[in-house]
């Protein structure tokens, strides 16, 4: 059987041999970004497609005219966009995310993050930079609580560890429906109540029209003070003028960003330099394994799109942007 002509970006050419030999009715293209787009590309029917320059895409949505299914490596929808690319949408254009391929690096991150600062890696590090032997008492990771905002493959990745480490983990969803993995899940609207409770709080809910600067400064006076936050969903859950006043004023204890509205962070910005905050430059999603599993989740979204079958990856509240 005759399967679709696939284009892929440069980074994931690695996978080619393996889908060649797999589907050998199907045609596997990378795509140089340094190039003027092919005639030879124009029949394409799907895109898988990770880091591919702008306007190549475009052109691609424009001239592709068979085009029905594209793929993106990335966990989230809300960095795709252009009216090429909305009336694509419009015509049918199928358009599917990465659901399973960052879940294990980012919730080990997260695992990581608590610890760094359960342990007070980051208070001794400073101590041996100082030369100065000191004895700092620890915070256990079992017996804490963990509260986790997005239940859905990250954030359940992040409880089963975080679980097996003898921490109670509380999800906070839209609807408060039971996910395994949490002792137990509430609705967005009563999590306020929560943050008393939690020795950690995990974002890593996708952002929508709902959530945007959620978490402001009345949530950040009601977190304990030895605290950790931890964000991996995106920048702009958090309002930014409470995180700067929240860690200059030592409300809570330490803060770990993985995620900024602007980025690359420019070298100038605040929050570079906040006390106890740790700022990675959006990699905690980066794993020695991420190209088996973003061709393990194409493989299974190709396998459906060859039967006629829906696909996953889709977006769950098209409404809300995710």
């Amino acid at each position: 059987m005759t399967g679709p002509h696939v284009l892929l970006t440069p980074n994931l050419a690695e996978l080619i041999p393996g889908l060649r030999a797999d589907y050998p009715g199907c045609r596997f293209t990378p795509i140089p970004d340094d190039e003027p787009v092919r005639d030879e590309w124009l029949d394409a029917e799907v895109i898988l497609r990770s880091a591919m320059n702008e306007d190549t895409f475009e052109e691609l949505l424009s001239k592709c005219d068979r085009l029905r299914w594209v793929q993106i490596t990335a966990a989230g929808f809300d960095w795709v966009g252009g009216a090429v690319w909305r009336r694509r949408l419009d015509e049918g254009l199928i358009y599917t995310r990465s659901p399973n391929s960052y879940n294990v690096p980012i919730a080990e991150y997260v695992i990581g993050a608590v610890l760094m600062h359960g342990r007070a890696f980051p208070a001794l590090r400073e101590a041996q930079q100082r030369h100065e032997w000191i004895r700092l008492v620890a915070n256990d990771v079992i017996g804490s609580t963990m509260l986790v905002f997005g239940t859905g493959g990250i954030g359940s990745e992040v409880a089963w560890r975080a679980t097996a480490l003898g921490a109670t983990v509380i999800g906070v969803n839209r609807t408060g429906a039971p996910v395994d993995g949490f002792a137990r899940v509430v609705p967005f609207a009563e999590h306020f109540a929560l943050l008393p409770e939690a020795d950690a709080v995990v974002l890593a809910m996708p952002l929508t029209t709902e959530n945007r600067y959620f978490f402001g400064a009345g949530h950040f006076a009601a977190m304990r003070a030895s605290a950790v936050l931890v964000n991996v969903g995106r920048g702009a859950l958090v309002v930014e003028d409470a995180l700067v006043d929240a860690m200059r004023g030592g409300r809570i204890g330490a803060a770990v960003l993985d995620v900024f509205e602007e980025e690359p962070l420019p070298p100038e910005h605040r929050l570079w330099d906040l006390p106890n905050t740790t700022i990675t430059p959006h990699t905690s999603f980066r794993g020695s394994g991420n190209l088996q599993r973003l061709g393990a989740d194409f493989r299974a979204n190709l396998d459906r799109f060859l039967a006629g079958a829906p696909l996953a990856g889709t977006k769950r509240q098209p409404e809300l942007g995710y």
